[in-house]
């Protein structure tokens, strides 16, 4: 197989046809991408030809022997290699056919570890990390190195096995410091799902959640600490309704109508039975359905999650 890129117009060609979309295309188009459609063009351009510079200098770190990085970005990662990598390329051209549908991309960086742990890594040199759309890059291009098994890329046969490790190394634009992300693999079914989208013409649904590792682990512990709270808070409404349900008695008994606590932090007052007038919506659907229609009003709720603690009985 024969790639080529033209930076200009981000076009890939494979084997002298043009692709017929990359993977970074592949990944806006179906909402897997961030949205930069708000940032000015002219920030746009700015942050494009910094980035450009900074990949160059990672590139050749990995792919020109005894390269001295230019860049703060290239110095920090000159040093997780040398911690960490025992060989690896950089800006490495990967594609993909299906049926007709040619999909062409690059992986930032494709290593073996000072372990023989088969790694695959994106750069992001931007002012905010986004998770999903770096684990669907990472994802994505290795599915496809799989999947051309011994075929030559440019003359050399990769014989990708499959990574071991997915990683992001996120830079401050501003610092050039790094933050090494490890992200989760996206099976492959997920990948071929939305491959399948893709051929079809179709919008691809997401069936998996992407979250970062921090906000489960704050989100759970304080889940946790609400269940906690909830069933300790349940046990003493409980004891309470009975003392109320004991004190309503002495006031029945009494023909007392308020109370007020000794501490005067509370009032109570006596309410005394009475029946309430209400409609029973299902008769009056049943019998009166267009006056039913007529009478409906929209309420809007706005979007919230509903959480169900699990292994507990209703009411618990």
């Amino acid at each position: 197989m024969e790639i080529s890129f033209e930076e200009k117009g981000h076009i890939y060609s494979v084997n002298g046809e043009i692709a017929s979309i990359s993977v970074t295309e592949l990944l806006a188009k179906h909402g897997l991408a961030p949205n930069y459609k708000g940032t000015s063009k002219a920030k746009l351009k700015e942050s494009a030809e910094l980035g450009k510079a900074v990949h160059k200098d990672l590139e050749d770190i990995l792919n020109v022997a005894s390269y001295e990085p230019k860049t703060e970005q290239g110095k920090h990662f000159a040093e997780w290699v040398k911690k960490n990598l025992d060989c690896g390329v950089g800006e490495q051209v990967l594609g993909y056919e299906y049926n007709g549908l040619i999909i062409a991309g690059t992986a930032d960086v494709m290593a073996i570890g000072k372990d023989k742990t088969l790694i695959i890594a994106d750069h992001k040199n931007t002012a905010k990390f986004h998770r999903e759309y770096v684990s669907w890059q990472v994802s994505v291009l290795d599915y496809f190195a799989r999947k051309l098994g011994r075929e030559k890329i440019n003359g050399k046969i990769l014989n990708w096995k499959g990574a071991k490790k997915f990683y992001c190394f996120h830079y401050d634009p501003k610092t050039g410091d790094m933050t090494t992300y490890e992200l989760d693999k996206i099976p492959d079914e997920e990948i071929e799902a939305l491959i399948e989208a893709e051929y079809n013409r179709e919008t691809y649904q997401r069936k998996m959640l992407v979250i970062d590792p921090e906000l489960q682990k704050r989100y759970l512990e304080a889940e946790e600490h609400v269940v906690s709270m909830e069933k300790g808070l349940k046990k003493i409404q409980k004891k309470r309704d009975e003392l109320r349900e004991q004190l309503l008695q002495l006031f029945e008994e009494q023909g007392i109508k308020s109370w007020e606590t000794p501490n005067k932090k509370l009032l109570v007052t006596y309410v005394a039975p009475m029946d309430r007038m209400g409609v029973d919506s299902a008769k009056l659907k049943s019998k009166f359905p267009q006056v039913f229609t007529e009478c409906q009003k929209v309420t809007h709720i706005k979007s919230q999650l509903r959480v169900k603690v699990r292994g507990e009985e209703d009411g618990e």
